[in-house]
């Protein structure tokens, strides 16, 4: 199952003020909220384990946070981490929607990634990018904008069952973790890809939608959503 929760946060709060600060932060509410599903011993990937996506979306009433789980959101421990005031929800099951995509099916979608390239982990690869040098560092990535960031997203959209008819690309503010003690110091570069598209694999597709797309899906990125034509 798949469930979507769109939560319309009150910022006259203080303590939704603190959950909303980062993106960081965010995550941390979620994963802590769904504790129920991830058992009483700590387990590893936990994000994965409930499926876990998010968004935040600025809008003219201010910011909505999308979010999509395995399960439904326990809103109660929700409003006992912020107050029952805490703001507007409303929920929907992407279950029966997920499974009647069809090849050949027309759709709206949006999609907030973090689109980069992977540069291998040389020390003049961290000096390219004004980094300082990490000896623990896998490899070291560049982040992608505009022209380079759409090409991203095409080549990534295909391999999961869309065909792009057309592609609008914004920026957006980078996804921020700095941590509980202000020392992690995470920073994703974010796009936000939004068009038409054909399915054109409709079981690599909902894999995506499962998974998301891309890197930093802990810090609200990779959620594609998706909608018919018209509706």
């Amino acid at each position: 199952m798949s469930w979507l929760t769109k939560i319309t946060p009150d910022l006259s709060s203080k303590r939704v003020r603190t959950a909303f600060a980062n993106a960081g932060a965010v995550h941390r509410l979620l994963i802590d909220i769904s504790a129920r599903e991830l058992g009483p011993t700590p387990v590893e990937a936990p994000r994965q384990r409930v499926g876990l996506l998010f968004r935040v979306e600025e809008t003219p009433g201010g910011p909505v946070l999308l979010v999509q789980s395995h399960h439904r959101l326990d809103l109660d421990k929700v409003a006992a981490r912020l107050g029952h005031d805490f703001g507007r929800t409303a929920e929907r099951d992407l279950t029966p929607f997920f499974d009647k995509l069809t090849k050949g099916q027309e759709l709206r979608y949006r999609l907030a990634a973090a689109p980069s390239k992977r540069l291998g982990k040389s020390e003049k690869n961290a000096e390219r990018l004004g980094k300082p040098v990490e000896t623990k560092a896998k490899a070291y990535t560049r982040p992608l904008f505009g022209a380079d960031a759409e090409q991203w997203w095409r080549e990534r959209a295909d391999r999961h069952g869309l065909d792009l008819r057309d592609v609008a690309v914004s920026g957006t503010a980078p996804a921020l973790d700095p941590g509980r003690g202000g020392r992690r110091n995470v920073r994703h570069h974010v796009s936000r890809f939004d068009g038409h598209a054909t399915v054109t694999d409709s079981d690599a597709l909902r894999q995506a939608l499962l998974e998301g797309v891309g890197r930093g899906k802990s810090f609200g990125c990779g959620l594609l959503s998706l909608a018919p034509v018209g509706g």
